[in-house]
C-alpha cells in the first residue's frame, strides 16, 4: 500500500502537467510576442500574438477580430520566447516608425516593450531584424483558410504570390 501512494501522486502530477491549455483571444495569457506591421495609405496594422504553447492569433486593424492560426510546436514557440528574451527589448528605446512600419513587442508579467522601425534613416539592430524575419515568415506559413463558412487553418507553405513590397533589410 506505501508504495501505490507515491505511483499515484506521480500519476496524477504527469497528467495535470501534460494539459495543454487552448487560449481564445478574449482570455489571453499575460506572457506573449507580438510582432507585425502597418501604416501606408490606408494606415492599418497588421499584428500577430505568438503564445508559449504554440498558438498563433492575427488581428488586422484594431476593430477586426482575431483569426486563429494553425498552431506550431509548443517547443518551437519555446526557441522564439527565448530569442526574443534575448533581445532585451526592454534596454532599447527604439520608435522609428516610417510610413510603412515593423514593430516587435515582448509581453510578460513585468514588462510590456515594443521597438518600432521603419523610417529610412534608421536601422535596427541585425538581431531584431532576423528574429522578426523569423516571426513573419513563421506566421505567413500558418495561413488561415475559410472553406465552406468555417475557418481551418492550413500550412501553406511559402507564399508564391506577390505581396505588397516589404523593406530591403
Amino acid at each position: 500500500m506505501k508504495n501505490i501512494v507515491p505511483i499515484i501522486v506521480l500519476a496524477v502530477l504527469v497528467f495535470t502537467q501534460c494539459k495543454v491549455v487552448k487560449y481564445t483571444p478574449d482570455k489571453l495569457p499575460t506572457k506573449q510576442i507580438l510582432f507585425g506591421d502597418g501604416g501606408g495609405f490606408a494606415g492599418i496594422e497588421t499584428s500577430f500574438t505568438l503564445l508559449e504553447n504554440g498558438q498563433i492569433f492575427k488581428q488586422v486593424g484594431t476593430e477586426n477580430s482575431y483569426k486563429e492560426l494553425k498552431a506550431i510546436n509548443r517547443k518551437e514557440a519555446k526557441v522564439f520566447f527565448e530569442k526574443v528574451a534575448s533581445l532585451q527589448l526592454y534596454k532599447m528605446d527604439i520608435e522609428k516608425p516610417g510610413n510603412l512600419y515593423y514593430f516587435l513587442q515582448e509581453v510578460n508579467e513585468t514588462i510590456d516593450s515594443r521597438v518600432t522601425w521603419g523610417a529610412g534613416d534608421y536601422l535596427p539592430p541585425q538581431g531584431i531584424i532576423a528574429v522578426y524575419k523569423d516571426l513573419h515568415k513563421l506566421a505567413k506559413e500558418q495561413e488561415v483558410v475559410k472553406t465552406n463558412g468555417k475557418t481551418i487553418a492550413t500550412n501553406k507553405g511559402p507564399n508564391k504570390k506577390k505581396e505588397k513590397k516589404k523593406a530591403d533589410w
